[in-house]
């Protein structure tokens, strides 16, 4: 059973694939780049003026933040600021959108836990009660007769892992939004597996591949984690793994556990995001920039610890 559970992903990548390519006037009217767009500007807007109700959301919205399901309009509902940053990938395909983000914010030392504690890492000082400050956001959200159905947030804050938001807002002239040239891009099915593999690269030996670009950069919650030299975590066999300059190959790391994963792919934009239960405890979202058929860049937004990713797997050929 467990042989077939891994094949399905595979099976309905392959069934996508052999679907032709929808010209824009096959796109249902509410799930076209323009309107998703607006959608999703329209939610930012929202976010920061506290007030879901200028949003469209349909009547069964689920929503939920780092994993645990709420109420609208609770949570980073009432506390979010204005963006300093933003990059949106869509999603015609499964009407939907994902955003990286850094938000302004209120501190609030109600809402940061004990600092994640790293080998060689020492935690940043704490702002004052009350001082803005930037905070980094992943949101997910899913389109259904133009009205969001689903909000899946995950917020890093000063105790989640690596935490450095200010390393994100540094990244502000790369390029993820422009268009791509039709001969630079990468097909739905190839975005989405060079995604699913880079997870089942972190071994000693991994036995699949994804396909880097020779000069490969990532950042980890506003940590530039290819920079050579700095970044050095143990995996699970408790050795440390030196991780070297412009190289986004986790190989040597092992991590084994990372649940099921979720994906929205842009093959305009060259972007692709996966959605995992990183090391099975922490939520997470990684963003393949992908160009000519190889990774170019990576940033993963993690969120605090939970329980779950709060979402179900996605089942066989859910579109």
């Amino acid at each position: 059973m467990k042989r077939i559970t891994l094949l399905l992903p595979l099976v309905c990548l392959l069934a996508w694939e052999s679907v032709p390519a929808a010209n824009a006037q096959d796109v249902p009217s509410g799930c076209t780049r323009d309107a998703l767009k607006g959608i999703t500007d329209k939610y930012f807007a929202a976010l920061e003026a506290h007030d879901p109700s200028g949003v469209p959301l349909a009547a069964n919205m689920r929503f939920t933040e780092n994993g645990v399901q709420l109420a609208v309009g609770k949570g980073f509902w009432q506390t979010a600021g204005k963006p300093l940053l933003k990059r949106t990938l869509i999603d015609t395909t499964k009407c939907g959108t994902y955003t990286n983000a850094v938000l302004e914010e209120k501190f609030n030392p109600k809402t940061v836990g004990s600092p994640m504690a790293y080998p060689g890492i020492k935690p940043k000082p704490l702002p004052a009660a009350g001082t803005i400050r930037p905070i980094i956001f992943g949101v997910r959200l899913r389109v259904e007769n133009r009205k969001i159905s689903e909000i899946e947030t995950i917020i890093a804050r000063e105790s989640e892992y690596i935490f450095n938001a200010a390393g994100v807002l540094a990244t502000g002239d790369q390029d993820w939004e422009s268009v791509l040239p039709p001969e630079q891009r990468s097909s739905r099915l190839a975005m989405i597996a060079a995604a699913n593999d880079y997870f089942d690269m972190f071994a000693a030996e991994p036995r699949v591949h994804t396909p880097f670009a020779s000069s490969c950069d990532r950042w980890e919650n506003g940590n530039h984690t290819t920079a050579g030299g700095l970044f050095n975590l143990p995996g699970e066999d408790g050795k440390a793994t030196e991780i070297f300059a412009h190289n986004c190959t986790p190989k040597g790391l092992v991590i084994s556990n990372h649940g099921p994963r979720r994906f929205l792919a842009d093959e305009e934009e060259g972007q692709v995001v996966a959605f995992v239960h990183f090391v099975g405890s922490l939520p997470d979202s990684h963003v393949f920039k992908m160009r000519n058929g190889k990774v170019e860049l990576i940033t993963a937004t993690v969120g605090a610890a939970s329980k779950s990713m709060g979402w179900p797997p996605e089942t066989a050929c859910d579109p």
